[in-house]
């Protein structure tokens, strides 16, 4: 059993490293409309070129692929253009645009924390996201995040909805900014048997489609592992903040038209649902539901491997 879960937990990290390996390749270096101008310089097929590019295969590849998914990827690598332009980004690709993230979204609110126990106004039952939940969510994990109450008025502007991004903007340490940040899809929703909100420390992001949320989420998650969301912090009263605002208005997204961005939705985020599969969750629940008859005495390791394996 600890071997199936280290594995999902494996499977996981694979599935985020090639999202993020994909939204690397599309977003930030441009391989495909690199490979295409490559390709009319050097006198070769831009298409092929750029089918190449998106797909890791080498030209050889491409002819033994099935039919349909050969003319998928032709689709896909069409949708690139052939030229590069200025932006305040710097050069990306012709006819996309330096969009600041906010102005991807459609709203957003600070987080609430409600009460332990409810009251006449906290009534309503509800699990809420703190920044330390968020490691533990991108593993599919959620059985630490609390259960609290909350008002109607509250959750009617903070209740988290499918495609909703959680970013933490309170904490950190000497060593680790905040910004840190989750993507709720619907497996993760799913974990949950009561509304879920975004603790006071933590701000709920909500993109204006499903699409976009999908590179906006990949964003916040390649520019914390860049170390850049050090740049949108300051310090009061020894507990860093983030600048939310300043972040919203300044941080630049490329943003290319809107049938790369379905095209990308289509290609990574079945990898995304794939990663908070709730496989995860059942696993680690089940281990610490053993592990303390193990250590009584009360069940015996093989009986455990025998019924794990059925």
């Amino acid at each position: 059993m600890v071997d199936k879960i280290d594995l999902n937990r494996r499977i996981n990290e694979t599935l985020e490293a090639m999202a993020q390996a994909i939204f690397k390749s599309w977003f930030v270096d441009f391989d495909p409309v690199k490979a295409k101008i490559a390709a009319k310089a050097e006198d070769r097929d831009p298409l092929r070129a750029t089918m190449s590019a998106i797909s890791g295969k080498a030209d050889a590849e491409l002819d033994a692929l099935p039919s349909d998914q050969h003319a998928q990827l032709a689709a896909t690598a069409a949708l690139f253009p052939d030229e590069m332009e200025e932006s305040e980004l710097g050069e990306i690709p012709k006819g996309w645009c330096a969009a600041p993230f906010g102005s991807m979204l459609t709203h957003t609110i600070g987080g609430d924390w409600g009460a332990e126990t409810p009251d006449a106004s906290n009534d309503t039952r509800v699990a809420i996201i703190r920044g330390t939940d968020l490691p533990d969510l991108d593993q599919a994990l959620s059985n630490r995040v609390p259960i609290r109450y909350t008002s109607q008025k509250k959750l009617a502007t903070r209740r988290l909805q499918m495609g909703d991004i959680i970013l933490e903007v309170s904490g950190g340490s000497r060593d680790q900014p905040t910004g840190r940040s989750f993507r709720m899809t619907a497996n993760a929703m799913r974990e949950f048997d009561c509304p879920v909100e975004p603790a006071s420390f933590c701000r709920l992001l909500r993109p204006a489609s499903t699409e976009i949320g999908v590179i906006l989420g990949l964003h916040l998650s390649y520019i914390y592992q860049q170390g850049k969301t050090w740049e949108y912090q300051n310090q009061s009263t020894g507990i860093a903040n983030f600048q939310t605002t300043h972040f919203l208005e300044t941080e630049l997204v490329p943003k290319p038209p809107t049938a790369v961005i379905d095209a990308f939705f289509k290609t990574v985020n079945p990898l995304l649902e794939r990663r908070h599969d709730p496989q995860g969750k059942q696993l680690v629940a089940l281990r610490d539901t053993l592990l303390p008859k193990l250590l009584s005495g009360e069940l015996m390791i093989q009986k455990i491997e025998a019924e794990t394996e059925a």
